[in-house]
């Protein structure tokens, strides 16, 4: 990770620290975070708890393009820090945005080191329903489209993705052939994996890629999510890139569809993730102990408002929340007329958009 990439001050820092809850012990100071901390255990288990309590607190989401004045997604680090931190709106992003965010965290920190430490670009399977996962074993790899970081610690390089929930890595994982591993301590029976191997759509078979797989039992097939090389480093403006087509094609699922999530975390000084709260379209899901339960069904812009500021504690502001209308994702009522605004003004924050 390149030195002349911004970072975030100690006391942005900070606010990260408190927004993402998290706990004491691992709240090293800034300034002492330096090469010598990550070569010892210390390193390992602050990130884990990072990534841990990112995907807890802050929700993987593409309401930008819906519920916004311009339906525009910025990756600027400043700009997804006032998105993210400062405006206090329980907000995220999708996945460009979170793990570009999450990568500015980590290079501040002082995690950009190590020769395969970088931001990488990725290719998801559209097969894979979504994170939901297929059984029949066809893959179809999109282009870029996707991105995670790779952070080295005492000379083991580690995928970090806060960047695909639902379905993703729960974990900082290690970049390691066919090392299988429990995603979530709630569901034992699904694991995930890294394998390093040629994907079909490429003639260049010899060609290999890692390619971050997952089983939801033993029955069942593993099923490709996402590829990426390790060997090519992104650049800030291939993102740039990666972004506009994600946030503007027609063919991208977040142009069309409205989403937000979250992990669950067992306690809230503690690491382990147990479970995910998905507001997909008109419905919420809880998936816990192995479970999976509705827990509302939205008929209304109304009825979805109040479900976001419930259960996935995110806030819209008048602005935001009326960017939604005319649109093809815009819940309607009953009889086909929208639902005013003011009806869950305890689920929209009083403020100028920002």
């Amino acid at each position: 990770m390149s030195q002349n990439r911004l970072h975030y001050t100690p006391q942005q820092l900070h606010a990260v620290y408190d927004r993402i809850k998290l706990p004491a012990r691992y709240r090293y100071e800034p300034g002492d975070f330096s090469r010598e901390v990550v070569k010892h255990d210390d390193g390992h288990g602050f990130l884990g708890a990072l990534v841990t309590h990112t995907l807890a607190h802050i929700p993987f989401e593409n309401l930008s393009l819906h519920y916004s004045p311009t339906h525009a997604v910025s990756i600027h680090p400043d700009a997804l820090f006032q998105k993210i931190i400062r405006a206090d709106m329980g907000r995220g992003g999708y996945c460009l945005e979170n793990n570009v965010f999450l990568g500015t965290v980590l290079r501040s920190l002082g995690f950009d080191v190590g020769l395969r430490s970088m931001s990488v670009g990725a290719r998801i399977n559209r097969m894979g329903k979504g994170g939901v996962g297929n059984e029949d074993g066809m893959t179809s790899f999109g282009g870029w489209s996707h991105m995670v970081n790779l952070v080295t610690i005492r000379g083991e390089v580690f995928v970090v993705d806060v960047g695909f929930s639902p379905g993703g890595p729960a974990r900082p994982m290690k970049l390691v052939d066919g090392k299988i591993e429990a995603n979530m301590a709630s569901h034992p029976s699904q694991v995930i994996r890294l394998r390093h191997d040629a994907i079909e759509e490429n003639e260049h078979q010899n060609v290999k890629l890692w390619i971050f797989e997952r089983r939801n039992n033993e029955r069942l097939p593993w099923t490709p999510m996402y590829c990426f090389e390790d060997n090519v480093c992104f650049l800030p403006q291939d993102f740039e890139v990666l972004n506009f087509f994600t946030s503007t094609h027609r063919t991208s699922m977040f142009t069309y569809r409205v989403l937000c999530s979250k992990f669950i975390l067992a306690d809230e000084d503690e690491t382990t993730i147990v479970g995910e709260i998905v507001l997909y379209e008109n419905k919420v899901t809880r998936r816990l102990n192995g479970s999976t339960e509705v827990v509302a069904t939205l008929r209304t812009e109304a009825e979805r408002l109040e479900a976001l500021f419930t259960h996935l504690g995110v806030r819209l502001s008048q602005a935001q929340a009326a960017g939604i209308k005319g649109m093809a994702t815009e819940l309607k009522s009953g009889d086909g007329q929208q639902i005013p605004y003011d009806l869950v003004q305890a689920a929209i924050k009083q403020e100028p958009w920002r």
